[in-house]
């Protein structure tokens, strides 16, 4: 009897590590996992802009992502943003990047909302704003 017991508890043991591994692995995927999806280099080549995915929304929700302003080798500013794309991932194709002299421009899109605008200083200065349409 003790013998049974103990295999029922080694297979309800096992059943409850494999659901809290598929239960983390889904957290990690869908909320933590930072994917690269694009990058963009500047005219002159001294600073590097990357779009990132953070995680992957769930059931037609807002996608996180993250810009990062690199010069060589130093971080300048990171930026965390919310896309609302009917629940699709974070691409190349929802950016537009414009290069000045003393900041990179970067207009978000996303199919649920307003483009934003976000204006990234070389000095780490930010702005962010909402463009909405005057029709």
């Amino acid at each position: 009897m003790k013998k049974v017991i103990k295999i029922l508890l080694c297979i309800l043991g096992t059943f409850i590590i494999l659901i809290a591994l598929l239960w983390f692995s889904f957290l990690y995927v869908t909320d933590y996992k930072k994917t690269t999806c694009d990058t963009a280099i500047s005219p002159d080549g001294k600073y590097e802009l990357t779009l990132q995915a953070i995680g992957e929304p769930v059931l037609f929700g807002s996608a996180s992502g993250r810009l990062i302003l690199e010069e060589g080798k130093n971080k300048i500013s990171q930026t965390d943003f919310k896309l609302r794309n009917d629940g699709g991932s974070i691409s190349s194709d929802c950016w537009k990047v414009t290069w000045y002299d003393e900041y990179v421009e970067v207009i978000l899109s996303g199919e649920e909302q307003f483009d934003e605008q976000i204006l990234l200083h070389f000095n780490g200065k930010k702005e962010i704003q909402q463009l909405i349409d005057k029709e």
